[in-house]
């Protein structure tokens, strides 16, 4: 299913040596992420013009690392995170994700550089502190039913992932967020696995057809790309620009 359209890939993980190899061959550029220490000495060893390194402790490893132990990848990278907190996927004490989350708040408000969101189960917290931190915000794959309009007024970025294609609240998000303000992302290829194949989705032509001709990043992001154009009534070429401009001279630029 090759692309049409200029993409990008505004949240990934550092995947397999041929995805990496795609992205920069087909200069996708994606925003990839560490989530430890060890993830981001990996990631920088790779990066590319294309792949561009993100750096940040992860919720879920809030209590096997400290936010000094990423420090030094938090300065050498041009984004952090991805950061937050989660009460979905994860059992690491509120408590301790949120003393590591506002740290690393802290520090991406002192470096000047934008940060991406995790804020599974934790949206309302999340966008309670924010206001605290005043920066440059993406929050990435928001698949909540409420606490929408929080974020909206905080001027985030939000990045519409893989489900898109079946799940309410996703597609509810694609709908509303601004046109200056709206990305796409795959999470990596074993999430856009994952939403095409998630329990709760439906027996329908549509998945289907995602599922058997997603082979590799340019398909996953294109579907995304179609889906999303198609809920929010515009040409996808109008809207893969878009996507690109708001990634490259809104979130990148934005906090400089």
């Amino acid at each position: 299913m090759p692309s049409h359209y200029p993409l990008i890939d505004a949240h990934t993980h550092l995947g397999s040596d041929s995805e990496r190899s795609e992205r920069q061959k087909k200069q996708i550029l994606s925003l990839v992420c560490a989530s430890t220490p060890p993830e981001a000495e990996a990631l920088l060893k790779t990066a590319k013009p294309y792949l561009l390194p993100t750096a940040g402790l992860h919720p879920w490893q809030a209590t096997s690392y400290f936010v000094n132990d990423m420090l030094p990848y938090l300065t050498a990278c041009p984004v952090i995170g991805e950061i937050g907190m989660d009460s979905v996927w994860c059992d690491v004490p509120l408590d301790r994700q949120e003393e590591v989350f506002r740290a690393q708040l802290a520090i991406a408000c002192q470096m000047k550089k934008p940060v991406i969101l995790h804020t599974k189960g934790e949206e309302d917290r999340i966008a309670s502190i924010l206001p605290e931190y005043p920066n440059t915000y993406l929050v990435h794959w928001y698949s909540c039913e409420e606490y929408l309009d929080q974020y909206l007024a905080l001027g985030c970025y939000f990045s519409i992932g893989p489900d898109v294609l079946w799940n309410p609240p996703v597609r509810t998000l694609a709908a509303r967020v601004p046109q200056n303000r709206i990305l796409i992302e795959t999470d990596g290829m074993g999430a856009v696995k994952w939403a095409y194949e998630a329990p709760e989705a439906p027996k329908n032509s549509q998945l289907a057809d995602a599922r058997e001709n997603t082979k590799n990043v340019e398909d996953a992001l294109t579907h995304t790309l179609l889906e999303t154009a198609a809920i929010r009534q515009t040409e996808p070429g109008v809207l893969a620009k878009q996507i690109q401009k708001n990634l490259i001279w809104g979130f990148l630029s934005a906090s400089k």
